[in-house]
């Protein structure tokens, strides 16, 4: 039991504390019992951590104290060290209790949170991270903000802000107040005005001089894999045919899957790497990572038909369902960079391990394949890298080139074993609705491209989890759920992205309901997320953050919820012919050119969208009978060009019915002839010509585009 708080003398001091750190540790604090993986990993440090809620933030205005907020996720590296050197400490924590309501939020269960306080410290300091460590006024209005610190720098840290906030209450408030108004500015042009074709191509031209020329990727110490970024640039490609544009996406595309970033014996990507080669991880794995790359690579194998982007593609999707799945169709948030608590030892190998899970005959020849060495790229050890050309192993090694060329297949199955009887990352249980959305529709699509049965089984069980254990009675979205108990309000992101994987689960299925469940969450999102501009909030009205709604504009390692969200009402206009849902579009898509054209491919799938805008947008209606080998010419000619600016509506042979006619307006009149079947494309207000061919078809689609 915790003991009631004292009065506070009005200096900014904590009441006497009711327990000593020794006592917190052995008992337990307020995080102990939380659902969250994160918060329940910080529920025995000694410091007096509060979930966000009533409780702490009454706390803080009570007793006129300031509040340190600590924002981080389960699988964060620096937040496991932080939380040992730092939060681990008694002389910290004690500090902390007797000066700080401290409160500890989980980034993913509360990215509103998140967002707007991130904003906040990279206003401060101009830069960002997890751990974030930002310091409130009893008014929740950020003073100071940083990332990881060590443990005494951050106690004089603490030390130096609690002695502000007693002895110079007005700077700090008014500081508070500037960073405040900072973070609340709008951050787009208010004056409207035309998107061009020329606004698009200047961004899109200046993304692709960005890109490091040699490793593909923006240049930097540290590369993120930025999915919508190259997923941007590829469809600029399909729509030009300019090949610096592809020469953009794939020298990225190869050095991310030949290096470090990617998993080459399990599958999927980490988060990011730490130098220019995308050789060394940070080693966690996201879903939302894994979910866009995976999707990223389908489509770049439909474009170029690269075998190895195929490779690529299959292997996450195969990640996705095996390593991050659960039973009932849930898609879990991620996987822990720290195995049996060291960086990377779970990914990484030394000669001795590699050749004691092969043997010694084809170690030596598949360690220079996989470029082992004694002394390695990682404290000692090896991240595995696919850049040596097998040609060049086989000369050395005295072996067959064909040989070589098999080798690591071969033994792929038996490193992985051997792998698995390491101490496993922790897996996060979370279930996050806008990730497991993204993981869904990729795996729709996957489906659609690959044939493969059982990524639309995955991507069904997924979407069906998320409206069952996800959505309210009032159609309204959780955030997060784990182990059954959900946790937060949804935010644009999830709207959306359940939104588009519904879509997506419709084109591989043809089952309406996943249409009517799609557009149902657009209207919801239309209605509780889009206000006057138009704009979109982060969060729905009635559930604003303490700094307000948040805007959510700007591309990140995800694409922005406003940005998914004009996708979703694109391809919702699309399938109902709702000439307002596009007029709707166009006019956020004018109220943020400017923005557009100042921060170019900072709002990347915002440029992709008007790319989609322009294309036109299309609905393709396929009436035939499925078993018809001329109606299956028809599909696979929509499903093996994957034209992004295409959604397609089956119908049957004779037409569809009132329930097909009332969800989607466009297919009235269309029905196959006899002995034959049609392909009718639409856009909206208009219906434009038919196929009763692939080749038609194809040709249809790619109208105005390269590929």
């Amino acid at each position: 039991m915790h003991a009631p708080p004292t009065k506070a003398n009005g200096l900014g001091a904590s009441p006497a504390a009711t327990r000593s750190p020794v006592q917190i540790r052995t008992e337990g604090n307020r995080l102990a019992h939380c659902s969250s993986l994160y918060l329940q990993q910080h529920g025995h440090n000694p410091v007096e951590w509060y979930p966000w809620g009533d409780e702490a933030l009454a706390r803080a205005r009570e007793h006129d104290l300031p509040v340190f907020l600590s924002i981080g996720y389960a699988s964060c590296h620096w937040c496991h060290v932080m939380e040992r050197e730092v939060f681990e400490s008694d002389e910290v924590a004690a500090y902390l209790n007797e000066h700080f309501v401290c409160i500890k939020v989980d980034r993913e269960e509360r990215p509103d949170l998140d967002a707007v306080y991130m904003a906040a410290v990279q206003a401060m300091t101009g830069t960002g991270g997890w751990p974030l460590s930002v310091f409130l006024t009893p008014a929740l209005q950020p003073f100071f903000g940083g990332t990881y610190m060590p443990a005494d720098a951050f106690l004089r840290t603490a030390e130096a802000l609690h002695d502000a906030y007693v002895r110079e209450r007005e700077a700090v408030v008014r500081q508070a107040g500037l960073v405040t108004r900072a973070v609340q500015r709008p951050p787009s042009a208010s004056v409207p005005r035309a998107v061009t074709a020329e606004m698009l191509d200047a961004a899109f031209r200046k993304g692709a001089a960005q890109v490091d020329p040699v490793y593909g990727g923006q240049p930097g110490r540290m590369k993120f894999p930025t999915a919508v970024r190259w997923h941007a640039l590829l469809h600029r490609y399909r729509r030009t045919g300019d090949q610096c544009y592809a020469r953009a996406v794939r020298v990225t595309l190869d050095a991310m899957a030949s290096g470090g970033l990617y998993d080459h014996v399990g599958g999927g990507f980490h988060r990011y790497a730490v130098d220019r080669a995308w050789l060394v991880p940070h080693f966690e794995k996201m879903l939302y990572d894994n979910a866009l790359l995976a999707a990223l690579y389908t489509e770049a194998w439909v474009v170029f038909r690269e075998p190895r982007y195929g490779e690529v593609a299959r292997d996450t999707m195969e990640f996705i369902i095996r390593d991050m799945g659960g039973p009932d169709g849930e898609l879990f948030a991620s996987m822990d960079a720290d195995s049996g608590g060291e960086e990377g030892a779970f990914y990484t190998w030394t000669p001795g391990e590699l050749s004691a899970a092969v043997g010694p005959a084809d170690a030596p020849a598949l360690a220079m394949l996989l470029g082992v060495t004694p002394d390695g790229n990682f404290e000692g050890r090896t991240v595995l890298t696919r850049r040596t050309d097998p040609t060049q192993v086989a000369q050395r090694a005295g072996r067959d080139a064909d040989d070589v060329n098999t080798l690591f297949a071969r033994w792929r199955g038996q490193l992985a074993a051997a792998r698995g009887s390491r101490t496993l990352p922790t897996l996060d249980h979370k279930v996050i609705t806008a990730w497991a959305g993204l993981a869904a529709g990729a795996l729709a699509t996957g489906h659609q491209v690959f044939g493969e049965p059982r990524y639309l089984q995955a991507a069904e069980r997924a979407a069906d989890f998320l409206w069952r254990a996800h959505r309210r009675c009032d159609g309204t979205l959780w955030r997060s759920s784990t182990d059954g108990q959900p946790a937060g309000e949804g935010v644009l992101d999830d709207y959306a992205c359940l939104a588009m994987a519904l879509f997506d689960l419709f084109e591989s299925t043809s089952n309406p309901e996943h249409a009517r469940r799609g557009l149902e969450m657009v209207a919801t999102l239309r209605d509780r997320f889009v206000d006057a501009g138009p704009s979109f909030r982060l969060t729905a009205r009635g559930h604003d953050t303490p700094l307000g709604p948040g805007a959510d504009v700007f591309d990140n390692a995800l694409p922005s919820g406003s940005a998914v969200a004009l996708h979703a009402l694109i391809r919702a206009a699309s399938l109902t012919g709702n000439m307002e849902l596009l007029g709707l579009v166009r006019s956020a898509f004018e109220a943020h050119a400017a923005a557009m054209s100042a921060h170019g491919m900072d709002m990347a799938w915002w440029l992709d969208g008007v790319e989609l805008l322009l294309g036109p947008p299309l609905l393709i209606v396929v009436a035939g009978d499925g078993s018809d080998p001329r109606t299956r010419e028809l599909l696979e000619a929509y499903r093996g060009t994957r034209a992004p600016h295409a959604c397609l509506v089956r119908v049957p042979p004779e037409g569809p019915d009132e329930a097909a006619l009332t969800l989607f307006p466009p297919v009235a009149g269309l029905r196959a002839a006899a002995c034959d079947s049609v392909a009718r494309v639409c856009e909206p207000g208009q219906c434009r010509e038919s196929a009763r061919d692939g080749e038609g078809l194809r040709r249809l689609l790619t109208e105005g585009w390269h590929c």
